[in-house]
Order: structure tokens, then C-alpha cells, then sequence
């Protein structure tokens, strides 16, 4: 699947890149074409305006392919002969001066080439009654031109084709290599996206089938007995119970994750004092601890205010009370501590459970991730309450790292910032 749209972006990219160099291509050419027939346009336009007044018009060059820069005069009489008192007339290519004559007046300067030379090239009718001088001598003619040899100019323009089609031709395999190197970089994280997310799904169905199968198998059993009473029963619709309890969690759970990757759950940021909150949280814990024979022990410091989602962070504290008593066996400590910092509050939930192997400590926050040894699903976790945690804290601004050691228990920090 990859190596295909691996290969639909390099296309993508090497047509979109192509285009762009084609048409800066073009339209360098076209600006140098211009530029360089710019000035000449200029000289014969300038030239071509005596023929409107006077009447009588001077040529001021001879005719002959010798003249390389100055505009050279043609006019030519109705009967299709050119007029030239110049002595270099003999210098003058038949062939050359026969295709002028085929020129159709229109009064626009154009580039046109005979044989190895390219002239720039005004040809215009020529007012009534306009006569060509040379002296006393005055001839009538019909039509006019105006002829600049721009072989030099030509030639730049070869030249700079020349270059512009290598270039492109170059570029173009270029642009392929390229393709082929940010086709590859573009995926990278698309790959472990979709990897994430298939382990995600995988994950999910095994977790969602468990539950499913207990409440299946359980249903079944009550089927065989219809007429045996709720009472007699109770261990089975019980099963039923905690089981779609925990189902409908990790639904719930689910749910959370995949609408904070889509950015659809918002922070609603509100000035609450965080101690108080702390202390309504533990105080509902210190009931659970009891009863499981561990010390439930805090040191808030009193006063510290917060602006933040009162039940984000609610939620956030209560994943890691609940992980500190699941995983702390009788006898042990638990102890949540609630300090300023410089820069802004630090929360500190600790215990002296059954810790963390050091490989395991820096998936800690994936999700679906269970330990072997102390994270497994008979405790009844689903290995995404420290996802959510992690994603609480970052919607507020703030880091969360995990400190533990087997046999040691495993400390929690969490950094938020002050109210500002």
C-alpha cells in the first residue's frame, strides 16, 4: 500500500516541480526574447515614423548585408522593384531581398531568418504619394521596409535554449531523486501513524473481546436454567455485570483518546484552588485504602490556585490514586503531594507498590500498554487511563513523567503552570 502512494507522490511531486520549471523556463525566454528586441523594435519604430511627415523621405544607410547594426531602408515601388542608389546594391543576396518583397505590410516588427542570417524586419505600406529621394532624384514607392540583422541576438537566444532545455531535462531527473527522497520522509510519519493505529485497533478488539466472551458465555449458562430463580443465578448475572461495567469503560475510554486526536475535546480553563480539590479526591480514596490496609498520606500546600478543566483534572488525579492502590499491596504507603514550584505547581503521587521494570517505564503512557509482571487485565485495567492522563496534562501545557523501581514502588510527577 505504501509503495504505492509512495509512488503517486514522487509522480506528483516530479509533475508539479516539472511544471514549475517548464513555465519559469518559458517565461525566461520569452523576457531575454524581449529584452533583446526591445531596443531594435525601438530603432525601426523611430525610423518608420518619417514617413508620415514629410512626405519625402531620405534613406539614410545603403542596402547590403554588410550593415550589421544600423536599420537598413527597402522601399519598394508598386511594380514590385526595389528602390537602391546605393553602391553596395550589388552586395545584396537576390534571394534574400526576393523574400523581403514577400513580406505582407502590417506594420508590426517581426523576426524572420533567410539562409544562415535572421533580421529583424518593420514592413509598413507606404502613405500616397510618398516618394524616396536621393538627391534631385524622386521615385514613388508603395512599400517600406525597415531591416536590422540581429544574428548576434539570435544567437544568445540559441544558446539560452540551448541551456533552458538541458536544464529542464536535468532538473527533471533532479526533481525524480528528490521525489523519490520527500515521497519517503512525507510517509515516515504517515507509516507510524498507521502503524499505531493498527495496533490500536488490534488492541481494542482483544481487550473489547474478553468482556464479550464472558458475558456471552455467562448469557448462555442462563439460558440452560430458565426457571431457576435471580438468587441462584446471582454469580452469573454478577460476571454479566462487571464485565459490561468494564466493557462500557473501556468504551468510554476509547472514545476519549480517539476525540482528543482529532482535537474535538476542548480544555475549559476555570480558577480553582488546587489543594481542595486534592483533598475532596483523597479523602473519597481514603475509604478504598482503608479497606485494603494501606496508608493514604498528603502534604498540600494550601492556597495554590489554578486555572484549569476542574474535571479534566479531576479525572487526571484520579487514574493515578487508582493506580497507587491497585498496584500497592497491604501494608504499603501511598502519598500525594501538591507544592508551588517556580514555575507553577508540581503534583507528586507516590507509592510503595510493586514498581515498573526500567524496560517498561518509557511505555508506561502508550496506550493498551500493561507490564507483564505488576499491569495485567485481571486487575481490571485496560492500559489507557495513563494515555488520558498524559493527554490531560499536554492540553494544559504541562509534562508528566514516571519514576519507578521494582519492589520500590513508582513515583508520578505531574508540572502544570500557575494561574496567570
Amino acid at each position: 500500500m505504501f509503495a504505492k502512494i509512495r509512488s503517486k507522490l514522487v509522480l506528483l511531486y516530479t509533475l508539479v516541480f516539472f511544471i514549475i520549471l517548464f513555465i519559469g523556463s518559458v517565461a525566461l525566454y520569452l523576457y531575454m526574447q524581449d529584452r533583446l528586441v526591445d531596443q531594435v523594435d525601438d530603432a525601426l519604430m523611430q525610423l518608420s515614423s518619417r514617413l508620415q511627415d514629410p512626405r519625402k523621405v531620405t534613406i539614410p544607410h545603403p542596402i547590403g548585408k554588410t550593415v550589421d547594426r544600423p536599420p537598413v531602408v527597402l522601399a519598394w515601388t508598386k511594380q514590385g522593384r526595389l528602390i537602391n542608389v546605393s553602391p553596395e546594391q550589388q552586395e545584396v543576396v537576390e534571394a534574400d531581398v526576393l523574400s523581403f518583397q514577400k513580406l505582407t505590410p502590417d506594420g508590426v516588427p517581426k523576426t524572420v531568418k533567410f539562409g544562415e542570417h535572421s533580421y529583424r524586419v518593420l514592413t509598413m505600406s507606404a502613405p500616397d504619394n510618398t516618394i524616396v529621394t536621393n538627391g534631385d532624384l524622386g521615385i514613388l514607392i508603395s512599400t517600406v521596409q525597415f531591416v536590422r540583422n540581429v544574428d548576434s541576438e539570435q544567437a544568445i537566444l540559441d544558446r539560452l535554449q540551448m541551456v533552458l532545455i538541458a536544464g529542464t531535462l536535468i532538473g527533471g531527473v533532479l526533481i525524480i531523486i528528490a521525489g523519490f527522497f520527500l515521497a519517503g520522509r512525507t510517509l515516515v510519519p504517515i507509516r507510524i501513524a498507521w502503524e499505531k493505529q493498527q495496533q490500536f485497533v488490534a488492541d481494542a478488539s482483544h481487550e473489547l473481546r474478553t468482556p464479550l466472551a464472558v458475558i456471552q458465555s455467562q448469557a448462555e449458562l442462563l439460558f440452560r436454567h430458565p426457571y431457576a430463580t435471580i438468587e441462584q443465578e446471582s454469580e452469573k448475572i454478577s460476571a454479566v455485570l462487571k464485565e459490561t461495567r468494564r466493557m462500557n469503560k473501556l468504551v468510554a475510554d476509547l472514545l476519549t483518546l480517539a476525540r482528543s486526536d482529532s482535537n474535538q475535546l476542548e480544555i475549559e480553563r476555570k480558577p480553582l484552588l488546587l489543594d481542595r480539590l486534592l483533598t475532596e479526591i483523597c479523602w473519597q480514596f481514603a475509604q478504598m485504602a482503608e479497606i485494603k490496609g494501606v496508608a493514604l498520606t498528603t502534604d498540600l500546600h494550601p492556597g495554590i490556585q489554578l486555572e484549569a478543566d476542574e474535571a479534566r483534572l479531576r479525572q487526571l488525579l484520579v487514574i493515578l490514586l487508582d493506580n497507587a492502590l491497585k498496584y500497592t499491596a497491604e501494608q504499603g504507603k501511598v502519598h500525594v503531594i501538591c507544592r508551588r514550584t517556580s514555575h507553577g505547581v508540581e503534583i507528586v503521587v507516590e507509592d510503595t507498590g510493586a514498581g515498573i521494570p526500567a524496560e517498561d517505564l518509557p511505555f508506561v503512557f502508550d496506550r493498551f500498554y500493561r507490564g507483564d509482571k505488576v499491569r495485567t487485565s485481571s486487575d481490571g485495567g485496560t492500559g489507557l487511563g495513563l494515555s488520558i492522563a498524559k493527554w490531560i496534562v499536554e492540553a494544559h501545557q504541562g509534562t508528566i513523567r514516571a519514576e519507578s523501581k521494582i519492589g520500590k514502588g513508582t513515583t508520578f510527577t505531574v508540572q502544570l503552570p500557575g494561574k496567570k
